[in-house]
């Protein structure tokens, strides 16, 4: 990508990603579901939204690949992608969190995000997930 490298870890999470998205659309109107485990001493550290570096590293992945790729292929985007956390919980050794995901047509993903009910991250560069870059260590 010219001009910015992603960072390694949200790229470990691209096959799992694309794999929950394409889920999720088949899903429509409901949502997809992914599990993202994160090391436990993640949950000791977590940004001022509550989620691990392991958790924005698979937002990214996911962000990348619902806006970036199709940009890249010189293609305009289809869809729009809403993130909704879980809890923590435990599964056998690991511990994580479900994430669900809900996609919607770009269209109707804009025009909700035009609407003035949401905050977007595209509108608002200090919403955006960066590496090492947890938004509770931001300046005011």
């Amino acid at each position: 990508m010219p001009g910015s490298q992603r960072d390694p870890l949200s790229e470990r999470y691209d096959v799992a990603v694309r794999r929950s998205l394409l889920a999720a659309i088949r899903a429509r109107p409901r949502a997809g579901r992914a599990f993202v485990a994160s090391p436990g001493r993640e949950f000791r550290n977590v940004d001022r939204g509550g989620r691990t570096a392991h958790e924005r590293a698979f937002t990214r992945s996911a962000y990348y690949q619902v806006v970036k790729v199709p940009l890249n292929a010189g293609r305009p985007q289809e869809w729009s992608l809403k993130l909704e956390w879980g809890p923590i919980e435990r599964r056998g050794s690991k511990y994580g969190r479900t994430v669900r995901l809900r996609m919607f047509t770009y269209r109707s993903g804009s025009r909700y995000a035009s609407s003035g009910k949401v905050r977007t991250w595209r509108d608002n560069p200090g919403l955006q997930s960066k590496v090492n870059d947890r938004i509770d260590q931001r300046a005011s």
